[in-house]
């Protein structure tokens, strides 16, 4: 059975990794926004100080278009666009450079960490208090079976797993805990509040296109185990930890 291949930057990239990439992340720990998360999602993606870039960097010392992040047939790697020499990896100056998981970028004064679970060996470390994103496609352990999460449901199973918390937000904006990039979201489409007793409670904010638990539109509903979360085009299954599962 052949693999279905991609033309893409710096050759030919295989399905599997073209659905890997959606594991792949930055972390900004130093500047203006620090403690932001940003998704690499597309097959090029620009960072910048102009708002037309993909990453927007709020610092006055990144160039307008400083670098880019491209997915080829050997992994992410990085560009510097402006071709000043003064987009770092790991404290060296790179005009291209293959990335991997932990690589520490600067640009500016903005410091960068590079996440893949693609080449990922240990769990994900978060910088911010965010809603944490569980490995997949792995065998549960007794830790893990414990904490209720919701499972994000791709053709292929489940791709990627969020830890729930106290309360969290789905949408399409990049702030949210969990950062849908899809144009049937809302910027802020949803919230999952903890309830007193443990249980979680999802609630629709006015959303253009809706919210819906096993097929039925809600604004405001308990969430029990098994339940199917639509939001957009995106699927999510609702798995309590035992003491959280509702009555």
């Amino acid at each position: 059975m052949h693999k279905k291949r991609l033309r893409r930057y710096g050759g030919e990239v295989t399905q599997e990794q073209h659905e890997q990439a959606s594991t792949t992340y930055l972390v900004i720990q130093q500047g203006p926004q620090a403690g932001k998360r940003i998704e690499i999602w597309k097959d090029r993606t620009t960072i910048g100080r102009s708002r037309d870039c993909d990453i927007f960097l709020e610092d006055i010392s990144v160039h307008r278009k400083q670098a880019s992040i491209v997915l080829g047939v050997a992994g992410y790697a990085l560009y510097d666009d402006h071709g000043s020499g003064d987009s770092f990896v790991n404290g060296r100056p790179v005009k291209q450079q293959l990335l991997v998981d932990g690589d520490q970028l600067l640009f500016g004064n903005t410091a960068l960490t590079f996440y893949s679970q693609t080449s990922a060996t240990r769990p994900i470390q978060f910088a911010s208090s965010r809603g944490r994103e569980l490995h997949t496609h792995k065998a549960p352990d007794p830790i893990t079976s414990n904490i209720a999460k919701l499972e994000l449901v791709g053709p292929q199973g489940v791709t990627r797993s969020f830890e729930l918390q106290a309360e969290m937000t789905i949408g399409r904006s990049r702030d949210c805990d969990i950062f849908l990039e899809d144009l049937a979201v809302s910027r802020l489409h949803a919230t999952i509040h903890q309830l007193p007793n443990g249980a979680y409670e999802l609630e629709d904010h006015h959303s253009a296109t809706g919210t819906f638990v096993n097929g039925w539109t809600v604004t405001r509903c308990q969430l029990h185990e098994g339940d199917i979360v639509q939001i957009g085009s995106s699927s999510l299954t609702v798995r309590l930890a035992g003491n959280n599962a509702p009555s």
